[in-house]
């Protein structure tokens, strides 16, 4: 996200002022981070986007629905990013792909001459020169990301020309876009198939894990491709393995964010001008008149004075003042019902709002995904609830056709790859409809229309099988809850 997508201890970044329509705090942006009329750079790896989406880590919080198991699999050679090494040893880049990735601060920064960006270096860039960019702490990491890469949508391949590096590591949470590196760094929570894979990955939490716990309702966000999940979540430290298939919708969503962050700050009009002398912050500062994220909030701003100031407290670490601690999920929601953002996590910057845009709808236009939000009561023991317990206030399956949201959305896309008959049939004609929830009913029935406490595949199962599904819907819940 700007990125942001995942959780954990990754602050940091870097924005330019901008018009913010009718919002107040100019010069906040995503994640935690906040900016100046310049750039202020707060450290390591920078904010953001969730899941992430996400976020959006697949590893629950401790404590949820329920008791947490003790941990099964433990934690086996977890590199920092220190031990980051090229992917390709035989890339032109390899010697200073590293040094121009990880930075103690700006002022480390490589010049644009010595690691310009994709396009610059190569305008016809094909899926090698991406992996020419890629810097692992594991070998697996990068297979599997280069599997993803080849299947890939080519819409998405495109947009990769406006990063200068790509890391995967142990220890990245939450996956981000830094413009001081001008590269994204990606959680490899996302990318593990197998036990032998997931222990190598830290479990650290995502650091705004606790973020908003005052307020009294819950955010809840869910990928579906028709009556089914889209994505499914899995415990960092149980044995549960999965496949290459159960990965490339959470992995494509994800890189669709982080990508769209990497765009926001330097799309194609931008690039004939860039200045090699400079590093990537400074020369994309000096041509923010670029930046697409401010156009959006220009020409179609968000409205909700009261989900921008939520957002700061549940997504930014802000306090909430004691008004918004007696907000009810149904106060919420009708604000959301009337304005035009994609995600709640949408209101945490522009550049978040942006990203989350693009995301969803590439995500329906490639794989048909919908998503579906609501905000629903925080339950009276936060450690131990069912679905049951969760009553949505507001909510509704596919948002990204929402009559408020739809125009945005396209806005996004055509901001990025130019107006088209193909753009304009997809939003005319296949983005489908709206559906409402039903307020005063569980999340769960009004996502799959059937409680997941009494589903009769649960119900059906012995005792051992029963507890061992309720712990998978334990996990899959807390991942559409912590969703970025």
């Amino acid at each position: 996200m700007f990125g942001i997508d995942k959780g954990a201890a990754a602050v940091g970044l870097a924005d330019s002022t901008v018009s913010m329509g009718r919002f107040k705090n100019l010069f906040k942006t995503t994640s935690g981070c906040k900016y100046g009329a310049l750039i202020v750079v707060l450290a390591l790896s920078a904010c953001g986007g969730g899941g992430g989406d996400t976020p959006d880590s697949d590893a629950p919080p401790s404590g949820g629905v329920g008791n947490t198991d003790a941990f099964v699999v433990q934690r086996f050679d977890v590199r920092g990013l220190q031990m980051l090494s090229p992917y390709r040893a035989d890339s032109p880049y390899a010697a200073v792909l590293h040094d121009c990735a990880i930075l103690e601060s700006a002022a480390d920064a490589c010049t644009l001459e010595t690691l310009p960006f994709i396009t610059q270096a190569t305008p016809d860039f094909t899926r090698e020169d991406i992996l020419d960019r890629l810097l692992v702490t594991h070998d697996w990491m990068g297979e599997r990301f280069e599997q993803l890469l080849a299947a890939a949508p080519e819409q998405m391949i495109s947009l990769f020309g406006s990063l200068t590096s790509i890391t995967i590591g142990s220890t990245v949470r939450p996956s981000n876009y830094w413009i001081v590196t001008g590269g994204i760094q990606l959680d490899p929570d996302y990318l593990w198939l197998s036990v032998s894979e997931k222990a190598n990955i830290s479990i650290d939490e995502d650091y705004r894990s606790d973020f908003g716990r005052e307020l009294q309702f819950w955010n809840f966000g869910v990928h579906r491709i028709g009556n089914q999940a889209a994505e499914s979540f899995y415990s960092l430290t149980s044995e549960t393995e999965r496949t290459l298939e159960d990965i490339k919708i959470p992995v494509y969503r994800l890189l669709y964010h982080e990508l769209a962050h990497a765009v926001d700050y330097l799309p194609p009009a931008s690039v004939p001008t860039l200045d090699i002398s400079l590093s990537p912050l400074n020369a994309l500062d000096d041509n923010r008149q670029y930046f697409l994220s401010p156009r959006l909030y220009d020409d179609q701003p968000l409205y909700s004075q009261l989900l921008y100031d939520l957002a700061q407290v549940r997504y930014r670490g802000e306090e909430a003042v004691e008004s918004q601690t007696l907000l009810s999920p149904t106060d919420v929601g009708n604000n959301m019902a009337i304005d035009g953002a994609m995600k709640f996590y949408g209101y945490s910057s522009i550049r978040e709002d942006f990203a989350t845009l693009f995301a969803m709808a590439m995500m329906k236009q490639d794989f048909n995904v919908d998503y579906y939000v609501a905000f629903v009561n925080k339950p009276e023991d936060e450690n131990d609830w069912v679905c049951a317990d969760i009553k949505v206030g507001w909510g509704v399956k596919n948002r990204l056709a929402d009559p408020l949201v739809s125009p945005r959305a396209k806005w996004s896309v055509e901001s990025v790859y130019g107006s088209s008959a193909s753009i304009d049939d997809f939003f005319t004609n296949d983005i489908g409809i709206p559906v409402p929830m039903t307020a005063g009913v569980d999340w769960c029935t009004n996502r799959d229309g059937v409680s997941i406490d009494t589903a009769p595949e649960i119900q059906a199962r012995s005792r051992a099988s029963i507890a061992a599904a309720l712990e998978a819907q334990r996990i899959q819940l807390e991942g559409e809850r912590f969703r970025y």
